[in-house]
């Protein structure tokens, strides 16, 4: 497997490194979320997929933010103005960046809203 700058890309790159991830895949214990998750992305590397592995404090772009919201940059861009998404520019630069623990809590945020929409509606309709 090949281990790029601080853990964040893992790929497994020949059969030997598949296979371990194969066994490690069928060790986890898909009785809790946790295992189920770790099963699930130790699969993934096993069949030759990378696994981007992004911690709270690092940071993307705006268009990064968008890949991970599943919405268009445009829309993250509106996020960023309306003050709904904090964001740091670099220094002396137009450019911007966000935490993607920022980016993952309102992912989590709306899909809250998005249940609660979903309960609502099925309980008039």
């Amino acid at each position: 497997m090949v281990l790029a700058r601080s853990l964040n890309v893992l790929a497994a790159t020949d059969e030997d490194a598949r296979a371990s991830a194969a066994r490690l895949a069928a060790t986890a214990d898909p009785a809790s979320e946790f295992g189920a998750t770790v099963r699930e992305l130790f699969e993934g590397v096993a069949r030759g997929e990378q696994l981007i592995v992004l911690r709270p404090d690092q940071e993307v772009t705006p268009a990064g933010a968008a890949d991970l919201l599943g919405v268009t940059r445009q829309f993250v861009d509106r996020l960023l103005a309306d003050g709904v998404l904090a964001f740091r520019h670099l220094p002396g630069s137009k450019h911007r960046r966000i935490r993607v623990g920022d980016v993952l809590a309102l992912s989590e945020e709306r899909q809250r809203r998005r249940q609660g929409s979903d309960a609502i509606r099925a309980a008039l309709g």
